[in-house]
């Protein structure tokens, strides 16, 4: 429908005040293009646009709005002097390239963010099948090379040896792995002895610590762990800590702190049985005490253990050569187990007495105590190996008496073991005598703590004597 200019007058000042939008300016320019039109003279749409200050606009009106993608835009140019034609629509087609350009990023990036997130779940599942092929191959062999777990051993428990507890608290259950790993394949290299239990290897475990492993081959032993734990909480200072075990169904192995000085009769006698030595008596004297005060905790016990193997390759030297006792109790294992073997060769570190009845005491082990104290003195092996006839063995000859005291000190000492192994001689000769006369190991500890406090006290005195006729640096510069 057409409407005339005085019709459409009322709508251009409408649109005038309305808020100055986009679609306002629109509508403007559409009605102003209708508006002018319809005027019949362009001079008289002139004067009235002039009569009007609401609608005069600037010259020229022009309006642009980009709309979607794809969609014409009208710029509408429109002049509203009096000699101007009719207005112009120009199209305008929107070339926006910018959103086709980040539409495009955006799939680059998402492909690449799908790519790494199927790679890091490849690598994920990869970990995740080779760690169940270990575990798998693990428990398939029985055996595994994980920290070894450790045995709590409580104060309270079923133990009749509660008052002496490891100071950890805990006996480790070794695994055969790392037992290998340790003695590199349990080689020969590293073997370095042998005892009534079995071979005794040198190795070094996982966490850096060395160690001593006895292995017990093809006989198992009866009620082996309950009997380990019972030795595992018997420490003390002068006794050989035992760190763990591992047994199975033809083999027990028991693991204790290496000792780096070896046995003292290493230090005493070579392979011949003959003096060397290497020990002066001062520390023959301390590695007494110690031995003592060892065996001396094991009988205190409630009920006592009795060591029931005790000989001089049963005390070993630390770095500070101080006397640390091995192997107690390990005899008891084979012989309440029926596995100690009997040999034809003279024990000379075992009570005679014991022949009848094998019912071992604390008496057995004081006797065992002084031959070990005989072979200190004298430097020799108690066994006499260098001798032809096995009759005349040190302890024997001890026995039987008719030389002097003197006769059996190492000569290697020289005459400055002054009155300290005339008097450690005749220890050994009191435990090597009738079980009736023999002292009990607190006694000893006493005799040879007395014997070290007046062996400290001479030392003093000759020391003190040559202090004294030496001239201070003090007094040279007086």
């Amino acid at each position: 429908m057409r409407l005339f200019w005085w019709q459409q007058l009322p709508l251009l000042i409408l649109i005038q005040l309305l808020e100055s939008s986009s679609t306002s300016h629109k509508i403007y320019a559409e009605a102003l293009l209708a508006c002018k039109c319809t005027l019949v003279n362009p001079r008289q749409s002139g004067d009235w646009i002039k009569r009007l200050p609401c609608i005069r606009q600037p010259p020229c009106l022009s309006f642009y709005e980009p709309t979607d993608p794809g969609v014409v835009s009208l710029r509408i140019a429109a002049s509203v002097d009096g000699d101007s034609s009719v207005p112009t629509l120009t199209s305008v087609q929107e070339t926006d390239n910018e959103k086709p350009r980040k539409q495009r990023v955006a799939a680059i990036v998402g492909g690449i963010g799908a790519a790494l997130l199927v790679i890091v779940i490849l690598v994920l599942v990869y970990i995740c099948l080779m760690r169940f092929k270990r575990f798998t191959r693990q428990t398939s062999d029985g055996e595994s090379s994980a920290p070894s777990p450790s045995v709590e051993l409580g104060r309270g428990g079923t133990s009749p040896y509660a008052g002496a507890v490891s100071p950890n608290g805990a006996l480790r259950q070794l695994t055969i792995l790392e037992l290998k790993h340790a003695t590199c394949d349990f080689s020969q290299s590293n073997i370095i002895g042998e005892g009534a239990f079995g071979l005794v290897y040198k190795g070094l475990l996982q966490d850096g610590s060395m160690v001593a492993i006895k292995r017990h081959l093809h006989t198992p032993i009866r009620n082996f762990l309950h009997k380990v734990r019972d030795n595992a909480r018997t420490h003390q200072r002068h006794l050989v800590k035992l760190v763990g075990y591992y047994e199975d169904n033809h083999q027990q192995l028991l693991v204790f702190d290496y000792i780096p000085n070896g046995s003292v009769g290493n230090h005493l006698y070579d392979s011949e049985g003959l003096p060397i030595g290497r020990l002066n008596m001062r520390q023959r004297l301390l590695i007494a005490l110690g031995a003592a005060r060892g065996l001396e905790h094991l009988h205190s016990l409630a009920p006592p253990l009795f060591h029931m193997h005790f000989r001089t390759s049963n005390v070993l030297l630390d770095e500070t050569f101080t006397a640390k006792v091995s192997d107690y109790g390990l005899h008891k294992l084979l012989i309440e187990d029926h596995h100690a073997g009997s040999s034809s060769a003279i024990d000379c570190f075992l009570d005679p007495e014991l022949s009848k009845s094998k019912n071992f005491s604390a008496s057995s082990d004081v006797y065992s105590f002084g031959v070990f104290l005989l072979e200190l003195i004298s430097g020799q092996d108690s066994h006499g190996r260098n001798q032809l006839n096995s009759d005349q063995n040190l302890v024997l000859q001890a026995k039987r008496g008719g030389s002097s005291l003197d006769d059996y000190i190492d000569k290697t000492l020289g005459d400055q073991t002054g009155d300290v192994a005339r008097e450690m001689m005749e220890l050994a000769l009191q435990c090597i005598d009738i079980s009736q006369r023999r002292p009990s190991m607190r006694h000893i500890v006493e005799v040879l703590e007395r014997i070290q406090e007046g062996e400290i006290g001479r030392l003093d005195s000759e020391f003190g004597e040559e202090i004294g006729a030496v001239t201070l640096g003090s007094e040279l510069f007086r």
